[in-house]
């Protein structure tokens, strides 16, 4: 009988111990205890393009290819967000000693002490730290995830058979696997061009998010853990990294953010935009952003609708013109997962119109280009 205890207790210390292990091997790599973060930690997160050492022949992974996603995120526990800032690879800027050069550049260039350099230059606020994580980091998470849900609005098709890289995804809301996440990710091939493979990514995080804190998430998490840290460069120190899983155990709000500009000789920076962005979000100057229904009189909403989806369409346009708004329509092949009021940064404007639309809505980079205000009509949830 008492051997049949000791079998009892053991068994679940074991299976405790195997789901622990890789959180202990980036202990024991790291060296990160959870601790309490007191300051914001702003850092750079570099997505690094794979190289190749011949046809089809991926080089082995240095971290110092060209910076296919460049974030700047704003740890910030005063507010309990995490603000990411998305920067396009096509944007240009100064790289010291190189002249005016597009910022993805910079990585290859000097590494990330330049990347950081270049990028805190640009924003105008100081970068602490860098993360360089490789594609394989991504494709190997979403499997060790189980998954990731997405709603894709379009067809998404390119071929590049010498970075073997296909990309076939129908549209509609399915589960990606670590593959076809990598290709909806890496897919540029439209008329927007990298800015809609950034958007694509700010929806993909949301819902990356939303996965990990899933009770079948958590679940998995060691294993997510052990495949990304396997595959990342960083110069965070042990006590940084202590800082952010403290943070990260407290579930902080997820804002993201799209560098403020428009098509031009790449990315052409909208210095006026930045500012407001930056000072509100990243320096913690002025209050909450507030506004009324009046405050919506003149501005521009785009309203993104899927075919079968008409008549609601028209019912939220005439209420936008009733507001004083001026309307975008923009169809697409499948609806998103649910509806919402989306802003590249003005919340008070967002909530506005989220209240006389009775749906939600949320900070996000993920609005029309040339709108001030985006609303998506869902499929599975309450519309307007």
């Amino acid at each position: 009988m008492r051997r049949l205890v000791w079998v009892l207790l053991l068994v679940p210390l074991v299976a405790l111990g195997y789901w622990a292990f890789p959180f202990l091997q980036a202990f024991f790599r790291y060296g990160g205890l959870p601790r309490n973060l007191s300051q914001p930690l702003n850092v750079l997160v570099q997505g690094v393009s794979p190289e190749y050492s011949g046809y089809h022949t991926r080089a082995p992974e240095n971290f110092r290819g060209h910076a296919d996603t460049l974030l700047l995120v704003r740890f910030d526990p005063a507010q309990k967000r995490v603000v990411a800032l998305s920067i396009p690879r096509d944007t240009y800027t100064v790289i010291p000693g190189r002249g005016y050069r597009k910022i993805n550049e910079a990585n290859v260039l000097g590494g990330p002490e330049l990347a950081k350099q270049v990028v805190s230059r640009l924003v105008g606020v100081p970068v602490d730290a860098y993360v360089s994580i490789s594609t394989e980091a991504l494709r190997q998470a979403v499997d060790a995830l189980g998954g990731v849900t997405v709603c894709v609005e379009r067809p998404l098709h390119y071929r590049d058979t010498a970075a073997q890289l296909e990309i076939n995804l129908e549209p509609g809301c399915q589960r990606l696997d670590g593959k076809n996440a990598e290709a909806y990710l890496r897919f540029r091939k439209d008329a927007l061009g990298d800015i809609g493979r950034i958007q694509r990514q700010q929806a993909f995080f949301q819902a990356l998010r939303e996965q990990a804190l899933s009770p079948a998430g958590v679940v998995r998490l060691p294993q997510v853990v052990s495949v990304v840290e396997a595959n990342l460069r960083t110069d965070l120190s042990r006590a940084q990294i202590g800082q952010l899983v403290g943070f990260a155990m407290q579930r902080p709000d997820l804002v993201s953010l799209l560098l403020p500009g428009g098509f031009g000789g790449g990315w052409e920076v909208d210095p006026a935009g930045l500012e407001a962005l930056v000072n509100h979000y990243f320096k913690d100057q002025g209050a909450e952003q507030a506004a009324s229904v009046q405050d919506l009189r003149g501005r521009v909403a785009s309203v993104i609708y899927a075919a079968e989806q008409w008549e609601q369409a028209k019912r939220v346009r005439d209420t936008l013109h009733r507001l004083g708004m001026r309307v975008i329509l923009r169809e697409v092949d499948a609806a998103p997962e649910r509806s919402e009021v989306l802003s590249n940064g003005d919340s008070g404007l967002a909530q506005a119109l989220a209240g006389q639309l009775g749906i939600p809505w949320r900070i996000s980079g993920e609005t029309t280009l040339g709108a001030d205000l985006t609303v998506r009509l869902g499929a599975s949830r309450k519309n307007p």
